[in-house]
């Protein structure tokens, strides 16, 4: 049975489980070829962030979860970022993902969702989200649709020879 819905802030305990949901949502939606160390450095500064020196101007994050340590049920990882053609800052998410053994009853998602709406009330940024993935995509937008507003679609061509990766259950077009 999940337990109840509530985000909380990882803590450097939850480490381990923050990799076991990343890699099941990389599995389920991953577009290109896992790079675990990058990975690791991202988790690691978000988990830390006592650690990045003050010069660093690097990425700075968050990571949100719910369960107790050891046994987490569902992440969020949001960073600040920019778009190439601004110096405007914006939260940017990296991954909103529900381990599949708990997403009946629904709620998850949307306290997740929800989290990732406060932090950036509490920042003063906006939020840029999405729904990146190959299986029940349009089922995903019409609830992120419910909860946020739209500003546009993305689309994926893999080129010949581009040496993508998309999830094993990814249905070639």
């Amino acid at each position: 049975m999940p337990c109840p819905s509530v985000v909380r802030d990882a803590c450097p305990e939850d480490h381990s489980e923050i990799w076991r949901l990343f890699l099941q949502g990389h599995h389920e939606n991953g577009l290109f070829k896992l790079a675990p160390d990058k990975v690791d450095w991202f988790i690691h500064r978000a988990l830390h962030p006592e650690q990045i020196p003050d010069f660093d101007t690097g990425a700075r994050g968050t990571i949100g979860v719910i369960g107790p340590v050891g046994s987490l049920e569902g992440i969020v990882f949001v960073t600040i970022g920019q778009f190439w053609y601004s110096t405007d800052h914006h939260l940017e998410e990296f991954i909103v993902y529900v381990d599949p053994e708990c997403r009946r009853p629904p709620g998850h998602v949307q306290a997740l969702v929800n989290w990732m709406k406060q932090q950036s009330d509490l920042t003063g940024l906006p939020l840029m989200t999405g729904i990146m993935s190959t299986q029940r995509t349009e089922a995903k937008c019409r609830l992120y649709g419910r909860m946020l507003p739209k500003v546009g679609e993305f689309f994926f061509y893999g080129g010949k020879g581009a040496g993508t990766v998309m999830s094993s259950s990814a249905v070639p077009a």
